[in-house]
């Protein structure tokens, strides 16, 4: 993980708490806690990470961000601090997290019933958030360059997307032929393989790491 100043210390909390949020409720649902106390050990992790060193801690980690989530939220848990963060809930005026509860309810409500490890469930809330943040990434683009349109008719084609429309039929609402739509697509998800790793390649500290990380992300989503 990259070091800098104050200003990209902050930068690079903001996006852990983006990107984490989900993940750690989600793992702390699984591991049998109620919806309440999901949010309140996810806001007391967040809280812990805000108010100490930990995200210094986590940026000069040799090693996966990912991991060092893992492991640091099942410290907190293994301590109980479900209790003191139910007499904190809400936050602090320093706390810098904020989520939609009902959202991540509802989000939660969603995941298969078969993925009975937390662990697990952990990683595929992860490799998910990874993968929406490379599709806004590549929307960006699109937006930079005046096309949203044809971004929206295209993402289907990505992984988040159901891929359902036949190549030929899209090609003749867009008036282009199939090739060059093919053409298309090709240029966006290399775009989007490009975005997936530049963003595993801020959260390690070596290129082995980042391939090792790359590896277990497209295990996790069954590629």
């Amino acid at each position: 993980m990259r070091k800098g100043g104050e200003a990209e210390a902050a930068q690079a909390l903001n996006e852990i708490c983006r990107h984490y949020w989900y993940p750690i409720y989600a793992f702390t649902r699984r591991n049998g806690f109620s919806r309440h106390d999901a949010e309140d050990i996810t806001q007391a992790f967040f809280q812990l990470v805000v108010t100490s060193e930990m995200i210094l801690s986590a940026r000069e980690e040799n090693g996966r961000l990912r991991s060092f989530m893992l492991a640091l939220l099942k410290r907190i848990i293994s301590k109980h601090i479900r209790h003191v963060s139910a007499q904190k809930r809400g936050g602090s005026p320093n706390a810098t997290l904020s989520f939609d509860d009902d959202t991540a309810e509802d989000r939660y409500l969603a995941e298969p019933a078969d993925v009975r490890d937390p662990a697990a469930l952990f990683d595929r809330a992860w490799a998910e958030e990874v993968l929406r943040e490379a599709e806004q990434m590549v929307r960006a683009d699109f937006a930079r360059g005046d096309n949203l349109e044809d971004f929206e008719r295209l993402r289907e084609f990505l992984p988040l997307g159901d891929n359902a429309t036949p190549y030929a039929e899209l090609a003749a609402s867009m008036a282009i032929s199939e090739s060059a739509l093919r053409l298309q697509i090709h240029r966006m998800r290399k775009r989007y393989a490009r975005c997936i790793e530049d963003q595993i390649a801020e959260t390690v500290s070596t290129p082995d790491d980042a391939k090792a990380e790359l590896e277990h992300l497209m295990k996790v989503i069954g590629r």
